[in-house]
């Protein structure tokens, strides 16, 4: 007979391979998400959409750069796409495709962003370095 309490169990009535899909899906969605959100909020910044008046004396963004901060915000919401149409099983884990193509996009979008922001790094750097020339 089951407790009154038994309603504030986390992990209520799943059993522990249930338990260990949940929680590596819950870590594998907190990666997407924030793998989305830095990509957005640099592809932001980068393009002068966000905080325009404090990214005036910083030289512009390259395609190539505003494309890699893009990508990687795609591949996050892909992923996030993924995990939702594959996850329709009990558990998770069932599924032989679900980690591979829920962690390979995320794995992807996590290059595009570092690739993003080292040619952000490197174009800022460069400009400061000529400033500091010139002058």
């Amino acid at each position: 007979m089951p407790l009154s309490l038994d309603w504030m169990n986390l992990f209520g009535g799943l059993s522990s391979g249930q338990v260990v899909s949940v929680v590596i899906v819950a870590a594998i969605f907190t990666a997407a998400a924030g793998l989305t959100l830095l990509a957005l909020i640099a592809f932001g910044v980068r393009a002068g959409l966000m905080a325009p008046s404090y990214t005036g004396r910083v030289p512009a963004a390259s395609d190539i750069e505003l494309l890699a901060f893009m990508a990687a915000f795609v591949l996050g919401m892909i992923s996030i796409l993924l995990m939702v149409f594959l996850g329709f099983a009990e558990n998770d884990l069932d599924n032989p495709l679900f980690l591979p193509l829920a962690v390979g996009p995320i794995l992807l979008g996590g290059l595009f962003l570092i690739t993003g922001a080292g040619l952000a790094f490197r174009t800022v750097r460069r400009r400061r370095v000529e400033t500091v020339r010139q002058s």
